[in-house]
């Protein structure tokens, strides 16, 4: 289920995202790394965090 962001400055223009993890190589081993997908909004979103700006969302929460 997607997470739904809103800026206190702008609390009407919600962006939505999944949690996803991506693969990549470092140091010759294979690491996990978390990273947002934006993704549409829904028509009726459950609940809506709010932040001061969406730079501060990060995948392991707000």
């Amino acid at each position: 289920m997607p997470q739904c962001y809103a800026t206190r400055g702008a609390p009407q223009e919600i962006v939505c995202y999944r949690h996803s993890w991506k693969a990549e190589y470092r140091h010759g081993d294979v690491v996990y790394v978390p990273i947002l997908i934006q993704v549409p909004r829904p028509a009726h979103p459950v609940s809506v965090v709010l932040v001061d700006r969406l730079d501060d969302i990060r995948p392991g929460g707000t």
